[in-house]
């Protein structure tokens, strides 16, 4: 993705799409900050404890061209975020990429997730790779519905993955294989 893409939520509202850069760290903060205190947060590993990762360490990130990290704007202010890495850590792996997905609760079920997905898609093949991974605890309902109307399929489980109020939680591995 290299230029920035309008897009209509089915409320009405318009949003930017657009790969994050250096000037966007402090709108992230924010946005990092207020999702932490949404409900969504505890399901997404964005917890209000979890620290800002540092600003040279995002950088670095942004900037590496085997990830891919958006956000979504409203006007100035950053709504939604997603990244899509490649797996680097084996040479074998390379062709493998993770994929995460976090919007503010008042901007979910307008489309933007599936919207988003498909930008992630399109340079998850643009850049050669070949199967799509996510994580997701068994009770965040609509990231699994939605990964699977994606065409995602539940290949895994970790039980026990994390202790939150009070009971133990399940995580599921998706996979989605672009090419076959």
């Amino acid at each position: 993705m290299k230029r920035a893409i309008k897009f209509k939520l089915k409320d009405g509202r318009a949003v930017t799409i657009r790969p994050l850069r250096a000037d966007d760290y402090d709108a992230f903060a924010k946005f990092h900050k207020e999702f932490a205190k949404g409900p969504g947060a505890k399901w997404a590993w964005m917890y209000p404890e979890r620290p800002m990762p540092e600003k040279e360490h995002m950088l670095k990130d942004w900037s590496n061209k085997n990830n891919l990290f958006i956000g979504v704007f409203d006007e100035n202010k950053i709504v939604g975020y997603a990244q899509i890495r490649k797996l680097m850590g084996h040479p074998f792996s390379a062709r493998n990429a993770m994929t995460a997905t976090s919007i503010l609760e008042k901007y979910t079920s307008n489309g933007l997730g599936a919207k988003i997905r498909s930008i992630i898609e399109k340079w998850a093949y643009e850049n050669g790779v070949h199967k799509l991974e996510a994580e997701t605890f068994q009770k965040n309902t609509r990231s699994i519905g939605n990964l699977l109307k994606s065409g995602y399929e539940i290949v895994g489980i970790s039980h026990d993955a994390a202790f939150i109020d009070g009971e133990w939680h399940h995580e599921y591995i998706l996979e989605k294989i672009l090419e076959k």
